[in-house]
């Protein structure tokens, strides 16, 4: 990634539906922020595009308008061809059996 800046949030958190607005992404890497996670910015958990504000899935999941992002960065990377990326880190929670 060529350009980094987070944006971190304050309650009320921005949904990704309130980011991606009207807006064009060639790739939005998804994150997860949980409780023990040791990666920074979440971990990475998939990723899509947006067009017009409406999520393209890239990898078959389901994403959802009305999460809350806590960070996000826009960023670009020229030699995979993305002129328009946006990284998000979503807050999750603790998965038991």
């Amino acid at each position: 990634m060529e350009t980094s800046n987070y944006t971190t949030y304050d309650k009320p958190y921005p949904t990704i539906g309130d980011l991606i607005k009207g807006k064009d992404y060639d790739c939005i890497s998804y994150r997860i922020a949980y409780p023990g996670c040791d990666e920074e910015h979440g971990t990475f958990a998939g990723n899509f595009s947006a067009k017009n504000g409406e999520i393209i899935p890239l990898d078959g999941d389901i994403y959802e308008l009305n999460e809350e992002v806590i960070e996000s960065e826009e960023w670009t990377m020229p030699e995979e061809e993305i002129q328009n990326g946006l990284t998000i880190v979503v807050i999750g929670g603790l998965i038991r059996k």
